[in-house]
């Protein structure tokens, strides 16, 4: 196991994940690459303004992904941080396919819940697409 990926969304079930996969980094030398998915939040019906969701949400990523750099790097880890854009399973499958993932870690719920009322599980999503083992934690 050389390369795993990491759903990351800065809920407590996606840093469960995270502390999941460094275990499993340490044991086996494998490089860890955290993805971050900014969703489309935005609707019509909505009346909001779309950019400013959209950078709100990034921002509370960045901040999140800080610690998660941080957590990693003491821990020696080799690591990369990548914050992408769309369906939030669409992307980390296909992140997954472009690393060359080996596994992919996610916790079992996000930190929206509206999210999952509008996108479904992503969780379930990750586990019926990836192109590896996918490991979900509690």
């Amino acid at each position: 196991m050389k390369n795993i990926l990491v759903a990351h969304d800065g809920s407590e079930p996606a840093d469960n994940a995270l502390l999941e996969a460094a275990s499993v980094a340490e044991k086996f030398g494998a490089k860890v690459s955290i993805v971050s998915v900014v969703p489309n939040l935005c609707f019509s019906e909505i009346g909001t303004d779309c950019d400013t969701v959209t950078k709100l949400y990034r921002a509370e990523i960045e901040g999140a992904m800080e610690g998660v750099k941080s957590l990693l790097k003491d821990k020696g880890i080799d690591s990369e941080v990548v914050i992408l854009y769309g369906s939030p399973a669409d992307v980390i499958v296909d992140a997954a396919k472009a690393r060359n993932a080996d596994l992919i870690v996610a916790g079992s719920t996000g930190k929206h819940a509206t999210e999952r009322t509008i996108f479904g599980s992503v969780s379930s999503k990750i586990v019926a697409n990836a192109p590896c083992s996918v490991l979900i934690v509690r």
